[in-house]
C-alpha cells in the first residue's frame, strides 16, 4: 500500500521541486532544491531539446550514461507509466520501451508520441497503454528507485506536449 501511495508523492515533488529543461547540445547545469545551509548544483543526465512537442512528432531523449535502472513518465493527469526496468519484470504484454540492460548505455530515446506505449503500473492492466493521451506537461524521471520519498535522487526532465497536430505556418513569397 505503501508503494502506491509513494507514486503520487513523487509526481508531487518533481512538479514543483525539480523544474528544468534544456534546449542545447550539452548536459546542462541544474540547481535542485536549496537547503538553506549550501547551494549545490547536478549535472542533468536526461535532458530534452524539443519544446512543445506535437501530436505525431518524435520526442527526443538525451542521457549522459552511465544510467539508473528505471526511467517512468507521468502524464498531466499524475498517471505513472515504466518506460524502462529489467527485462526479468516483464509481464505478459507489459513489456519495456528498452530493458534496463541495454538502457545503461543509451545516449539517446527517440520516441514516437503516437505510438509510444508504456506499462501503466496499473492492477489488472495486462499490455502497455498510449502515454501521450492529452495536452500538457509529462516528467520522465529516471533514478535507481522511482518509489522513493526524496526526489532529490531522481532525475526529472519536464517536456510540454500539445495533443494536436503542429499548425502550418505559411510563409508569403516576396
Amino acid at each position: 500500500m505503501r508503494l502506491i501511495l509513494a507514486i503520487p508523492a513523487v509526481s508531487l515533488l518533481c512538479t514543483g521541486a525539480l523544474h528544468f529543461t534544456h534546449f542545447g547540445e550539452s548536459a546542462p547545469t541544474v540547481v535542485g532544491p536549496v537547503p538553506a545551509e549550501s547551494c549545490i548544483t547536478q549535472p542533468a543526465t536526461i535532458w530534452a531539446d524539443t519544446a512543445p512537442v506535437y501530436k505525431a512528432e518524435t520526442l527526443d531523449l538525451h542521457f549522459a550514461a552511465p544510467n539508473p535502472t528505471f526511467l517512468g513518465v507521468i502524464d498531466p493527469a499524475g498517471k505513472f507509466f515504466y518506460v524502462v526496468f529489467p527485462a526479468a519484470d516483464a509481464q505478459d504484454k507489459l513489456l519495456p520501451l528498452v530493458a534496463s540492460e541495454a538502457f545503461v548505455n543509451t545516449t539517446l530515446l527517440s520516441i514516437s508520441t503516437a505510438q509510444f506505449k508504456a506499462d501503466p503500473y496499473t492492477y489488472g492492466i495486462k499490455e502497455n497503454q498510449p502515454v501521450f493521451t492529452m495536452t500538457g506537461t509529462y516528467r520522465f524521471i529516471m533514478g535507481e528507485n522511482l518509489h522513493i520519498d526524496d526526489a532529490a535522487d531522481l532525475q526529472v526532465v519536464e517536456i510540454q506536449y500539445v495533443h494536436t497536430p503542429r499548425p502550418v505556418v505559411s510563409v508569403a513569397a516576396n
